[in-house]
């Protein structure tokens, strides 16, 4: 019997080699795959919305050989539901990790601002923009990063994926592989256009937020997951990177979800 098989949709910034420890926990029942990084293929332009790079999974999912699980955090899950709304035919099912998904007067609002320079401000992007680039070739990347906000509750398994994943070593230089340029450009053009979707999901769907995070109130979750009739959970402690801090429990809780699929 053919295993299903889970389709991992990264997070903006992260490689999908980010998630390598969280994946494993899916072994042996199912197959994983992923797609590296999104956003740096010229044939698919960021612009508003995301479509060219929901067009960029939907021609990756079309060159295997099954339908997919499709397991998105944050970026990912909200392209991957763009997609499943589009391609119904092409997904066993979906489940969002803590998504930016913004339906409601905000939308309208940030839809607006999208348009202004103040979208660097209100959005991430500004910091991504003047992320660091380079750093001195022996650099003990994991050490470095661990003192960052983002990555102070890493399970330290996950932030030597990145580590391992997310950099190259050039010119006597290590460098990030996720270009800052590209997340900034990503982090501009939010979808705000979410709630035409409304009731087109065919597929079972299941949304998981973090308990502690910050990416927006959590009205935002039960307000989208409502339009969708998606079944929205919490995990206990997580922040918005909950799948690289609690690798096991997130995996657990997502194959629970999935186990009929």
């Amino acid at each position: 019997m053919t295993k299903p098989l889970i389709n991992l949709v990264h997070a903006n910034g992260f490689p999908a080699g980010s998630y390598r420890t969280f994946l494993a926990e899916f072994d042996p029942n199912y197959n994983t795959i992923a797609l590296d990084q999104f956003g740096h293929n010229d044939m698919y332009p960021i612009h508003s919305n995301w479509q060219h790079l929901v067009t960029e999974l939907v021609e990756f999912i079309k060159k295997q050989d099954d339908k997919v699980i499709c397991v998105g955090h944050s970026f990912g899950g909200v392209i991957s539901f763009i997609a499943a709304c589009q391609h119904p035919e092409l997904f066993r099912g979906l489940v969002m990790l803590d998504p930016p998904v913004v339906t409601g007067a905000f939308s309208h609002l940030l839809s607006f601002i999208k348009r202004t320079p103040y979208i660097d401000k209100l959005s991430p992007a500004g910091k991504a923009k003047t992320r660091q680039q380079q750093w001195p070739e022996k650099t003990n990347l994991v050490d470095y990063f661990s003192q960052k906000t983002l990555f102070k509750n890493f399970d330290p398994r996950c932030l030597q994926d990145y580590a391992h994943s997310g950099f190259i070593h050039r010119n006597q230089r290590v460098e990030l592989t996720f270009s800052p340029t590209v997340e900034a450009d990503i982090f501009r053009h939010l979808p705000t256009n979410l709630a035409q979707y409304k009731n087109k999901l065919k597929v079972p769907a299941k949304l998981i937020y973090g308990q502690n995070t910050n990416i927006f109130p959590i009205k935002h979750f039960i307000r989208f997951a409502k339009l969708n009739d998606i079944d929205i959970m919490m995990m206990p402690k997580g922040g918005h990177m909950f799948p690289l801090e609690q690798p096991e429990n997130t995996a657990a809780m997502v194959k629970e979800l999935i186990k009929d699929w």
